[in-house]
């Protein structure tokens, strides 16, 4: 019980974030608004990770800190598609895409020899199928000839599907530093985050954010960092397969706050088309952790 309680607090933490997140980005640059929130989770858990447990002793703890510490420009990249995504698209349609990780992690599985088995046989295709349909809309009316123009792509999926593709690097990257524990290599991955974020907007984009938009990336951060928390600690109490299904319904969250909440407007295609990306994420989330 308190695995699925942990687990679905996760995931609506996840949903808030980019809910908060998406005014925020289409007036900042993303690596600034990154770079905040991603500050805000330093400060959460750098400090509990040297009290309470300390750097790492010994060389295997070491070598999963050097893993974690990679994990870090990996988590920055996906994060950043995901605001670009949300900048320019639809809640309802980037969060069950960019959710698609898990079957971009079984693809790289499959790349290196791996054979598919178990319920990702059904949840590749369904994936795949899914990201189609979502993907596409009516192009507008064509006022010169009086009807539509064939379809196109949503703004904001191929971000969302290059989040979900970068994303799936990263639960190889953490399950490699294992020895270290869930808070520690977490916070390895934050410092690594922003060491790869501060000369990027020295250099480029600055660190200059709106006043109305410091709530809310303050609020972001918090929600983020103890989103990470309570999936770390639903998977330290177990089984790791529910934690795993129930932190993946972030996509059913965001689907159904964007079209409910948001009033985000969808057309059947699109909705059968998050339908199927969301039991896809269920079925690849239920195959890992099996």
């Amino acid at each position: 019980m308190l695995t699925a309680v942990l687990s679905l607090a996760s995931a609506l933490g996840y949903t808030v974030h980019d809910v908060l997140m998406m005014r925020v980005v289409r007036s900042t640059p993303v690596f600034t608004a990154l770079f905040w929130v991603q500050s805000v989770a330093l400060v959460l858990f750098v400090p509990v990770w040297l009290i309470f447990i300390g750097l790492p002793e010994g060389a295997e703890e070491w070598r999963a800190a050097a893993l974690a510490a990679l994990s870090g420009p990996i988590e920055v990249l996906a994060l950043a598609a995901l605001l670009k995504a949300l900048a320019v698209g639809k809640l309802s349609i980037v969060g069950p895409l960019a959710a698609l990780g898990g079957g971009f992690g079984a693809l790289f599985s499959i790349a290196l020899g791996e054979s598919v088995t178990g319920l990702a046989v059904i949840g590749l295709p369904l994936a795949v199928a899914g990201a189609v349909l979502a993907s596409m809309e009516p192009g507008a009316v064509d006022e010169d000839i009086g009807r539509r123009r064939r379809v196109s792509a949503t703004a904001g999926v191929g971000w969302a599907l290059l989040c979900a593709a970068i994303f799936g690097l990263e639960p190889v990257l953490f399950g490699a530093a294992a020895a270290l524990p869930p808070i520690a290599i977490v916070a390895v991955s934050r410092i690594a985050s922003l060491s790869l974020l501060v000369p990027l907007l020295l250099l480029a984009y600055g660190f200059r954010m709106e006043r109305e938009h410091v709530v809310p990336v303050g609020v972001s951060g918090l929600v983020d960092g103890f989103a990470v928390l309570a999936f770390a600690a639903a998977t330290a109490i177990g089984p790791v397969s529910t934690a795993s299904v129930l932190v993946a319904q972030t996509g059913t969250f965001s689907a159904v706050v964007g079209m409910w909440a948001l009033k985000e407007r969808l057309t059947k295609v699109q909705i059968v088309g998050i339908v199927l990306a969301v039991v896809a994420v269920t079925l690849l989330a239920m195959n890992d952790g099996g």
